[in-house]
């Protein structure tokens, strides 16, 4: 890879990070969700074009972004809240949601044009599905007892996912062909399978969540979810009596942090020596940490990880060059 490619890929890359700062502070000051009884009734919503925003309040920029809020939908219908093919700003803030199958469904929409933030999706299929819908953020959500995912994402690269609780669904959150995300701070407890699963997902972040009594594994790798920092995450008491909390069948994925030496908190590890992760990959946190992660300020996450982002390419480029020696 030349040099002023490298350049360009670091710049893109801190630009990302730098830009989801203000997201995560945000989360952190307003995590006030209202109960279902506390809100006001209303009926499915579906947007399918820009001119359908317009009976919510805002302009739809993103000075002044359109803005759901504050509903109960508690329906039969096959969608709570159902946005497609958009190009404005939105904002679906403090609702509650339990449909028949998607609680908030957000497909095609411009990029970095979606915010959903502080909503409660439950006993839904999925809680929060966002598809080929790229830049987009789901911040402090509560997406509990969902059949299926708690938060879902397809074809939906460089999302922020931070500061949810995603606990007893199927997968506590699910990222599919989605690239270049950021999934931090998040809790994801007791779910049937795992508690964060990549497939086909590349230079994503997993960062500083609680993954506990997870039935299978706290993360999952799938095939094809290369060149990934997984670190500073809390595993406790995940695929009990496995051989391990987490799962590897891709490539090149790093499961520590290069530049502090610092990987994840793993309530089994024996205390001396590495952490095997099962897989095909035959990965290992070389760092193991020896007390649970606590988050207090959520700067402190996005400089660890523009600190981390920069050995994770330098060391894929470093490894290409060895390749063609």
């Amino acid at each position: 890879m030349k040099k002023k490619t490298i350049i360009i890929l670091l710049i893109l890359t801190l630009a990302i990070y730098a830009s989801n700062i203000n997201v995560q502070i945000t989360a952190e000051e307003n995590d006030y969700r209202p109960t279902s009884l506390e809100l006001s009734p209303h009926g499915p919503i579906e947007i399918t074009s820009d001119s359908d925003f317009e009976v919510f309040p805002g302009t739809g920029t993103e000075v002044d972004p359109y803005v759901i809020e504050g509903y109960n939908i508690t329906t039969t219908s096959y969608e709570g809240i159902s946005i497609t093919g958009t190009t404005k700003y939105f904002i679906v803030s403090n609702c509650y949601v339990d449909a028949e199958e998607n609680g908030i469904s957000i497909e095609y929409v411009a990029d970095g044009t979606a915010t959903v933030i502080s909503n409660t999706c439950s006993n839904n299929l999925i809680g929060i599905e966002l598809v080929a819908s790229d830049s987009s953020t789901i911040a402090n959500n509560t997406c509990c007892n969902n059949i299926g995912d708690g938060i879902y994402l397809h074809i939906s690269g460089s999302a922020t996912v931070a500061n949810n609780t995603c606990n007893n669904n199927d997968f506590g959150i699910h990222l599919g062909s989605s690239g270049s995300a950021t999934v931090a701070n998040n809790t994801c407890n007791n779910n049937v399978r795992d508690g964060i699963c990549l497939w086909s997902s590349i230079f994503c972040v997993v960062t500083y969540n609680l993954l506990q009594e997870n039935e299978r594994y706290g993360v999952y790798l799938r095939s094809g979810s290369d060149i990934n920092l997984i670190h500073h995450n809390t595993f406790v008491d995940n695929n009990l009596g496995g051989t391990s909390q987490a799962y590897d069948d891709s490539t090149n994925n790093f499961w520590y942090n290069s530049v502090t030496q610092e990987g994840n908190y793993w309530s089994d590890w024996s205390g001396t020596g590495s952490y095997s992760i099962d897989g095909s990959a035959n990965s290992v946190d070389l760092y193991p940490l020896e007390e649970p992660v606590i988050v207090e300020y959520p700067q402190i996450v996005l400089l660890t990880l523009l600190l981390s982002i920069v050995p994770l390419i330098l060391t894929r480029t470093i490894s290409k060059r060895t390749k063609k020696k």
